[in-house]
């Protein structure tokens, strides 16, 4: 199993929970994706320490090929073309 976890942090925070809608109808919809969750933060951005993201999409993958399709699928493709624009994304995958 493969975890891919991203980190978005939105230009427009008034987007968030369209983004959030967006995240979930992608994690339900794409066959690729055995788990996904999706949360927001809730806190502040402190003045000092580290950057806190606005949403984080925590998703579940069989296996590496999975994880290497998942880019060109088409639900990945809808939030790059019809997603917000983003400050950041900040992402990692391991072996679970």
């Amino acid at each position: 199993m493969i975890k891919h976890v991203s980190v978005f942090t939105l230009k427009d925070k008034s987007e968030i929970k369209h983004f959030v809608e967006m995240l979930e109808e992608v994690g339900k919809n794409c066959p690729l994706i055995i788990k996904s969750e999706v949360g927001v933060n809730i806190g502040e951005q402190p003045p000092v320490g580290p950057h806190f993201g606005d949403v984080i999409q925590i998703v579940e993958f069989s296996n590496l090929i999975d994880l290497q399709k998942y880019p060109q699928s088409k639900g990945h493709q809808k939030l790059l073309m019809d997603g917000p624009e983003m400050e950041t994304v900040t992402a990692i995958d391991y072996i679970i």
